[in-house]
């Protein structure tokens, strides 16, 4: 499905709409044209609330920019295709997008495999591309390009920051659950390599198969075993089905239980009761640093009765994201592609919600991220249907970057990339 919508307030709308004429009746000025904005959010498959919630930030920023009279003169519109959380299909419309609705700019992405098919995709074209929700480590690692920023933490950047705090507040005895497939085999090598630095102990690693969906034999495994951490390195089915399952089991209480980072869309769908545990998270709409509180209330005045009222970590980092854009365009005081790269490249994000500034680095062109260690919080604790996570720890991102020296990222030069817009 492909929708557009353009938001004009005030005088741009007539500035927008209207065509002034000199004697006689001629034409002697144009309506600007209109910037397009590609949206590639998910609508439906696997990430689809997450995706929704993502697109929620990303509209919101675009409203407040047509509020403060456009972008260079122009005002701002939209187009948005639902990328279903499957690569062949994003990569599909986001052709499509390019070719047909000629948009100067993309936004979108929670899947690390439509996340990699866009921006090789956008590579290819010249456009900026920012995949707003995807943290996987290739993405600013062997796959980096020119002309992509990845705003959420990566994976490394979420160990390194999980392992010293788990170790410190939980323990430091751990049993790993890893999915086996290619995603849960990386994030516990990943858990392994932190446990490493932290002094951590390995139990017990079991591994789960794609589809398992009753977790008796492990969760007696786990009463028998007495690790003081379980790393729960699973995802989707399989770990709402556990999760349902310790819970009635009683094995929530047999252990600290860490789950590898949760949106909150996640989080909200799972529930009070099966939502027990440590996380770690970038962003919740409870933390009270500067101009948190004042997006959150923007944020539930516009979207007042969407499934999700509330901005969560998704919708903070869409909203950033696309913010962050319009400022760099300003800077650069064009569209063209290569001058807003240098205009984003090493830009230091001081108003981003958190406690600690953002840096795009500019040889990878990851946006560091603050962590937090979280918990669900219990029913009996929550002040309303949203308060549902609890922050007990955070980190800078300083302190958790993937070092640059050990970094694979090839960046392409600006010669090997395409000019576009301008």
């Amino acid at each position: 499905m492909f929708t557009r919508r353009t938001f004009l307030t005030g005088g741009l709308a007539v500035g927008a709409s209207a065509v002034l004429c000199g004697p006689g009746g001629r034409a002697r000025a144009q309506a600007p044209k209109p910037l397009l904005i590609g949206l590639t959010c998910d609508g439906t498959g696997a990430f689809a609330a997450s995706g929704q919630a993502e697109r929620r930030g990303i509209i919101l920023a675009i409203e407040e920019q047509n509020a403060r009279g456009g972008l260079l003169g122009r005002p701002l519109e939209h187009a948005w295709e639902d990328t279903e959380s499957n690569p062949d299909v994003a990569a599909r419309k986001a052709q499509r997008l390019i070719e047909r609705e000629r948009i100067d700019f993309m936004i979108g992405a929670l899947s690390s495999a439509v996340a990699a098919r866009l921006s090789e995709l956008a590579q290819r074209y010249g456009i900026v591309y920012f995949n707003s929700n995807c943290g996987a480590d290739s993405m600013t690692n062997e796959r980096c390009q020119r002309t992509s920023f990845a705003w959420d933490a990566s994976d490394e950047t979420f160990a390194r920051a999980t392992a010293p705090l788990v170790a410190r507040s939980l323990g430091k005895r751990w049993l790993i659950l890893t999915q086996a497939d290619a995603w849960g085999r990386s994030v516990t090598a990943t858990t392994r390599e932190s446990m490493k630095s932290v002094g951590a102990s390995e139990a017990a690693d079991l591994s789960i198969p794609p589809g398992t969906r009753d977790f008796s034999a492990q969760l007696l495994r786990i009463r028998a075993t007495r690790p003081q951490v379980v790393m729960a390195n699973l995802a989707g089915g399989e770990q709402a089905a556990l999760r349902e399952q310790a819970r009635n089991f009683g094995a929530d209480r047999d252990a600290h239980w860490v789950f590898p980072p949760l949106d909150y869309p996640d989080l909200y769908a799972l529930g009070a009761r099966r939502a027990f545990g440590y996380f770690a998270t970038t962003w919740h709409h409870a933390v009270t640093d500067p101009g948190a509180q004042d997006f959150v209330q923007r944020f539930r005045r516009r979207w007042t009765g969407a499934p999700i009222e509330v901005p969560c970590n998704v919708s903070c980092n869409g909203y950033i994201a696309a913010r962050e854009l319009f400022r760099a365009i300003e800077r650069a005081g064009t569209t063209k592609n290569h001058d807003v790269i240098k205009a984003l490249e090493g830009h230091v994000i001081t108003d981003n919600f958190r406690k600690y500034p953002s840096r795009i680095r500019e040889w990878d062109h990851l946006v560091e991220q603050m962590v937090y260690l979280a918990k669900a919080r219990r029913a009996d604790q929550m002040k309303d249907r949203y308060d549902l996570v609890e922050p007990v720890a955070d980190i800078e991102p300083a302190a958790i970057a993937p070092p640059r020296g050990a970094s694979r990222c090839k960046m392409p030069s600006f010669g090997e990339t395409a000019v576009y817009g301008g």
